[in-house]
């Protein structure tokens, strides 16, 4: 079904989840890799592959949403007990995993450009944030 090379991408990708160096290590030139590595992604057997051995690790390690959003929870609840800088960073990272998890945050990979003014208006409006934030914690 697949040829050897396409097979060892499968096994690769599925290691690190990056289709370029899974296609450089499945043998690929460098060169080509990020391409071919999209390429084989966008193929329909190649992609019902990697999402079937991922569905099969999951169910074989237990892994649901709800195992790692009751995980991400008691990390939050502990971390946020200490009440230090970098505990309540991890609490925070923590919740928006949980969110991005469920659906209720959607990254974005788009570039604003925005004018010296609106940098400073927004970095303003950032520190404002965590000034706010640091005085109720």
């Amino acid at each position: 079904m697949f040829t050897p090379r396409q097979q060892r991408f499968i096994e690769e990708y599925l290691a690190d989840l990056n289709a370029t160096q899974a296609a450089i290590r499945a043998g690929y030139s460098a060169r080509t890799a990020a391409d071919i590595g999209r390429q084989l992604l966008r193929k329909t057997p190649v992609a019902r592959a990697i999402q079937s051995a991922q569905a099969k690790r999951s169910e074989r390690l237990e892994i649901t949403v709800d195992s790692i959003t009751n995980r991400l929870m008691n990390i939050a609840d502990k971390a946020e007990g200490m009440s230090m800088p970098a505990a309540l960073s991890v609490a925070r990272q923590s919740l928006m995993d949980i969110a991005k998890l469920n659906g209720l945050v959607i990254e974005s990979h788009e570039t604003i450009v925005r004018s010296p003014e609106e940098r400073s208006a927004r970095l303003a409006e950032l520190r404002a944030e965590r000034e706010r934030i640091t005085r109720t914690h």
